[in-house]
């Protein structure tokens, strides 16, 4: 007989009920792995209480079921690339809520003591998810450009506040600051196709270094890392003062690297555009012209980015 989860059963049609509606469908997805017996024979398995959901393993195990539901399905036909993500990014957010707070305690520890290697890569497992996160999150923004950030951060605290024992305002905040970055860098890639800019998305590798995005100049495969404020450019430029005198977006960052490998630079770039622009959207809500504006400028900074680092 499979075990069943009572207190997980007694949440579910609040869960659902508070889901925003675009988003209500994957909500009652992920919400019937948790009672699936399939789901509670992968926790026991993994010798995991299934009653007991707040613990990282309870969350990474359901990380793994979504994906699994998501890749079968979609092989049937049953689900399209905007489901499957929603269901991706709901399943997970539980683990990503948990992997900010073990990257948190790691970063710590490392100002106490130097890691071993086990440590270490240990530790670059949690940063290359969290990356694999967010790239998931910008991909969804980019895809569903007339969804809302409302709809999208209500979707996610609901759907892990259950299960990450940790305060909801603690995760209201972290998934607040995500999806605002996953959508400047999802609007930033609309930019890019309005100013005819050719590029690819960064691997996880390469996101880690600050790659949103990499072009090629010169035949070298260039780093891009798009910010939604000026802040940490002007940190790099020593201040706001270039800035403002020569209309500057960018900054040239160069890597830390090992003895004897080869110099690398990341294009740090703000994307021209604020909250305000925005609005709630998942998208740039302007009009085609300021839009394209909006494109030019940005392509011109990158420009001139490209050839300060290749000059």
């Amino acid at each position: 007989m499979t075990q069943q989860a009572p207190y997980i059963e007694q949440i579910r049609d609040t869960t659902e009920y508070l889901a925003p509606p675009d988003w209500r469908q994957a909500t009652k997805v992920v919400d019937t792995f948790l009672t699936d017996g399939d789901f509670i024979k992968r926790l026991e398995a993994r010798r995991l209480d299934p009653t007991d959901i707040t613990t990282t393993g309870y969350a990474d195990t359901l990380s793994f079921y979504g994906e699994d539901y998501c890749t079968v399905n979609q092989l049937e036909g049953l689900l399209d690339q905007s489901q499957a993500d929603q269901i991706k990014l709901l399943s997970n957010a539980p683990l990503f809520l948990h992997n900010l707070n073990e990257i948190a305690y790691c970063e710590k520890l490392r100002k106490s003591y130097r890691f071993s290697q086990a440590e270490g890569h240990y530790y670059q497992g949690l940063k290359l998810y969290a990356v694999w996160y967010n790239q998931l999150l910008a991909n969804y923004a980019y895809s569903n450009p007339g969804g809302t950030m409302s709809d999208l951060n209500t979707a996610l605290v609901q759907q892990s506040a259950t299960i990450f024992p940790g305060n909801e305002d603690v995760a209201t905040c972290a998934v607040a600051m995500a999806t605002r970055g996953a959508r400047t860098e999802a609007v930033a890639r609309h930019l890019f196709d309005l100013a005819g800019i050719e590029y690819t998305p960064g691997t996880l590798e390469e996101d880690l270094q600050g790659g949103d995005f990499i072009v090629m100049y010169k035949g070298h495969r260039v780093k891009v890392d798009i910010k939604s404020s000026l802040h940490q450019i002007a940190q790099l430029r020593g201040g706001y003062a270039q800035i403002s005198r020569e209309h500057i977006n960018y900054a040239i960052k160069e890597l830390a690297c090992n003895q004897g490998r080869k110099r690398q630079f990341v294009v740090v770039l703000y994307g021209g555009f604020t909250d305000a622009d925005l609005g709630d959207s998942l998208g740039m809500q302007l009009p085609q012209e300021a839009a394209q504006q909006h494109a030019e400028s940005l392509a011109w900074q990158l420009r001139r980015a490209l050839e300060e680092l290749w000059s």
